[in-house]
């Protein structure tokens, strides 16, 4: 196995690209999401109305206040773990649109332990970071990726997506500040009211940016989680889509501090994150 094949699982758990949600599932295959232009004109027209904030993007009043107060919640927690069921899209030369499924495990301890894993119809994946250096393995493949790394989880993950180009699905949720990390290319936006998903109470809020429509749907309390997340890549071919359900929240996890140290098995070779980044 050459370590091209590394590669491929740089590219496949996530190609990362700073721009708000884009982050959060570019990178799970590529390209990913869908919606069209009827929520890009029911922003419009939502945007229109008096309830907007002042300014450039005319977001409504209460979507941007959910918001805020759900990226305070998760950012003000010091540890928590979720699961999501996921789905992506992948669409071939020809134009086709495949979907895929995955399964995703957070568990975040602050301000320097987080463990993600992966698995999907296309292969799994498992990250580790443990304050002092952050590794990717495939199970079952001969080779692993490690780089050091900030003893901070914020400035971790901003190494990640800057230096490697890289970064865990749904990263967003995984800062301090999760309002900040996506506000700033919002457009538009506006709240859809309350909706159920998978038996919770949520209100299902919309935002549409330059390269992605997206929504969000956040449980009405008494945690101000995000109950499920599609990502719109309407600027690319056939406009694929990322979709994340999200569970199991818990905010008082007893989490083992094994976890957070990688699980390799004996003969693998290391290889620089670096080093695979530019083989992609």
């Amino acid at each position: 196995m050459s370590r091209i094949v590394l590669s491929g699982i740089i590219g496949v758990f996530t190609r990362a690209h700073r721009s708000g949600w884009v982050r959060v599932g570019v990178a799970v295959a590529g390209a990913l999401a869908i919606q069209g232009s009827a929520l890009a004109q029911g922003t419009r027209a939502a945007a229109s109305s008096s309830s907007v904030n002042p300014g450039a993007a005319a977001v409504a009043v209460e979507a941007d206040r959910l918001l805020k107060d759900m990226g305070a919640y998760i950012g003000s927690a010091e540890q928590f773990t979720f699961h999501a069921d996921i789905t992506f899209d992948q669409v071939l030369p020809s134009g086709q649109k495949l979907q895929f499924s995955a399964v995703e495990d957070v568990a975040l301890k602050r301000p320097e332990r987080l463990y993600v894993e992966w698995n999907s119809d296309l292969g799994a994946r498992q990250f580790w970071y443990d304050g002092k250096s952050v590794t990717l393995h495939e199970p079952g493949a001969p080779f692993y990726a490690r780089q050091t790394a900030p003893p901070e989880i914020d400035g971790m993950l901003d190494g990640l997506v800057s230096e490697l180009n890289f970064s865990p699905p749904l990263v967003d949720f995984l800062y301090r500040d999760p309002y900040g990390a996506v506000h700033g290319n919002v457009q538009y936006g506006f709240d859809l009211g309350s909706n159920t998903v998978n038996g919770r109470s949520c209100r299902t809020l919309a935002f549409v940016e330059k390269d992605i429509d997206w929504q969000i749907w956040i449980e009405n309390g008494p945690q101000l989680t995000p109950c499920k997340l599609v990502i719109t890549y309407k600027t690319q071919a056939a406009q694929p889509q990322f979709t994340a359900l999200f569970s199991d929240w818990d905010f008082a996890p007893r989490i083992a501090d094994s976890v957070f140290v990688p699980a390799l098995p004996s003969g693998v070779e290391k290889i620089p994150f670096a080093t695979v980044a530019s083989n992609k």
